[in-house]
């Protein structure tokens, strides 16, 4: 490959060596002719540096080869020689085949840009890998709605723990039990109560008794009662209930009966119970007691849950989250926005 090519190159110097420059042949001819430089620039109209440039077989780079090529043309016409003749010497004398251009820059660049989209890639991935697990983190962090309620949760429990149900409790209308035995009683020869040896009565003795008598009943047997001579105590801590025996009946009636609260007694007695609506928008927490103090809710309530219930006023209600819960009392909606703070409520109905 090299040698070929020195061989052509050789060729081509040959060449150039035996066909006489284009400027060599126009000088050759102008001097035959006797003519000076001046007199062809007056007739060509151009300057005698440019005729002496043509001459020389110098190219002028500020000038279009186009134009040098009309200049060789006109000064081969006004000599009187082959106007194509010197133009072709012209061309061959001063054209050169330009190299291919190297593309060994290109490819290069190729490669480089290949390179600069891997790393593009993998910043990408990395980007993405960072934001999935911002996303992620962001996604797993509680929301504020729970935090605020995790300590009202705990206070809920806390309290659920430490309230007991209460069961149906006896309650008596006077404080002390001070029914006693008359002695007409014992004059008649009717039957006695066994006494223990602590003071208290003996539930297991030889009397049978009666069951309670009615309303009205009560009443005559606690103003009788009252007229009783005071005898031995009955022993208060043990809740027990005095047995009386009737001396003109023999009937055996309880002393103390059962009744509402003592402090509220004589009101409750004639106290209407009222229907309320519980509509629980979220799971709620609550406590329910009426005047009686009888539970009729507790626990935590099911969101969606619609609950009526009734009891004798006033009613305690306690409310884990008040937030979530409607309330109507005899179908009378009832406020309790001032309740409505994300804390445990506690108030009474009716308000």
């Amino acid at each position: 490959m090299v040698s070929e090519q020195q061989t052509t190159e050789e060729a081509g110097l040959a060449q150039e060596s035996t066909v006489p420059s284009p400027g060599k042949m126009l000088r050759e001819r102008r001097e035959s002719l006797g003519l000076t430089q001046q007199q062809i620039a007056d007739k060509l109209f151009l300057k005698v540096s440019q005729i002496n440039a043509l001459e020389e077989d110098a190219v002028d780079k500020t000038t279009s080869i186009t134009f040098t090529k009309g200049y060789v043309r006109n000064y081969a016409k006004q000599l009187g020689l082959n106007a194509e003749q010197v133009v072709a010497a012209f061309e061959q004398y001063h054209t050169s085949v330009e190299p291919p251009a190297k593309l060994q820059s290109f490819s290069r660049r190729v490669a480089k840009q290949t390179h600069d989209d891997r790393w593009m890639m993998v910043t990408y991935i990395i980007l993405l890998l960072i934001i999935g697990g911002i996303v992620a983190w962001w996604v797993q962090q509680p929301s504020d709605e729970a935090i605020v309620e995790a300590p009202n949760l705990d206070k809920i429990k806390e309290e659920a723990a430490n309230t007991s149900i209460p069961e149906a409790t006896i309650r008596t209308n006077s404080g002390v039990l001070n029914s006693t035995i008359p002695d007409s009683t014992t004059e008649t020869g009717s039957s006695t109560l066994p006494q223990s040896s602590d003071g208290n009565f003996n539930s297991s003795g030889n009397s049978s008794f009666a069951p309670s008598p009615s309303n009205s009943q009560r009443n005559s047997s606690n103003a009788d009662d009252e007229s009783l001579p005071p005898s031995a105590g009955i022993n208060q801590s043990n809740n027990l209930t005095a047995l009386v025996s009737d001396s003109d009946s023999g009937e055996i009636r309880l002393g103390n009966q059962v009744a509402s609260n003592s402090s509220t007694s004589g009101n409750q007695s004639g106290a209407v119970p009222i229907s309320m609506t519980f509509t629980f928008d979220d799971d709620c927490w609550v406590n329910i007691k009426d005047a009686t103090g009888e539970a009729i809710a507790y626990g935590v309530k099911q969101s969606g849950r619609v609950m009526e219930i009734q009891g004798v006023p006033p009613v305690a209600v306690t409310l884990g989250k008040p937030d979530n819960v409607r309330i109507s009392v005899n179908g009378d909606p009832v406020d309790i926005t001032a309740f409505q703070n994300g804390q445990i409520a506690r108030f009474s109905l009716p308000m």
